[in-house]
């Protein structure tokens, strides 16, 4: 039988609805940022991996290991930062 769940408990453990819209509009809101710094980063990161939280570039590396190890450094949550590649030419990529 399939499991049923309480979407408004749910929704309350992530901080309710105000929250997760808050969320939502800061992480659309860099990668808009992105967006718009992809050519200077393009420049500076060429084959390295970038992420971009509270409209700010917070970390890079060669690697998405050390990415994800420079995020942590900073506590900065890497689920809640836009990651990308920056290469030459785009790939799609799932992670």
């Amino acid at each position: 039988m399939p499991e049923t769940i309480d979407i408004n408990a749910l929704m309350e453990k992530v901080g309710g609805e105000t929250a997760i819209g808050l969320a939502l509009r800061r992480f659309n809101e860099d990668v808009d940022y992105l967006q718009s710094v992809r050519h200077t980063l393009l420049q500076k990161y060429l084959d390295q991996w970038v992420a971009i939280y509270e409209r700010n570039l917070v970390a890079h590396g060669k690697s998405a290991t050390e990415l994800r190890r420079r995020l942590t450094q900073k506590a900065i949550p890497a689920n809640e930062a836009v990651v990308d590649f920056m290469a030459s030419e785009r790939k799609a990529m799932l992670l």
